[in-house]
């Protein structure tokens, strides 16, 4: 049961966080967190395919393969908000990405939830892997929206 509550609070509580946003970043950033979205999306398929974990504890059965409530809740709103406070600056939002991931593929985040809850298993890849794997789609994400954000500032401009 605990499990399931710390799942919910992963997947809701970052979304309630954007009522601190204001509605134009909202609107900027949402672009970078729906490509991370997607990105975790591919990698958990990926992942899942390749064995690199199994889930012991999921929230919605039927999504069984994917960790969703960081996909769907953790992920998007937490790159958002590495937008909102870096961006324009790479190397202090590559900076706070490596401390991040490392947090949430090293420790605390992934010995809270493997070896303490349970609610998944790493196989088939190391907690190093993801963290390598986590970097490098931050620096993906960037990219693209540094590229979605030349169409935003055209369009603005016109």
């Amino acid at each position: 049961m605990l499990n399931k509550i710390i799942l919910w609070a992963i997947f809701i509580g970052p979304w309630l966080t954007l009522f601190f946003m204001k509605k134009e970043s909202i609107k900027r950033y949402m672009p970078a967190g729906l490509f991370a979205t997607l990105l975790m999306l591919l990698y958990n398929v990926y992942s899942f395919n390749k064995e690199h974990w199994e889930l012991h504890t999921v929230l919605f059965p039927s999504l069984r393969p994917l960790f969703t409530s960081g996909i769907l809740g953790a992920f998007p709103v937490i790159t958002m908000w590495i937008f909102y406070f870096t961006y324009e600056k790479f190397w202090i939002y590559l900076m706070t990405n490596i401390i991040l991931d490392f947090m949430f593929a090293v420790f605390p985040a992934h010995y809270f939830l493997q070896d303490v809850l349970g609610i998944y298993t790493l196989k088939n890849i190391t907690t190093w892997g993801r963290f390598f794997i986590f970097v490098t789609q931050a620096v993906l994400i960037y990219g693209y929206f540094k590229w979605q954000d030349g169409n935003y500032k055209e369009r603005v401009t016109r």
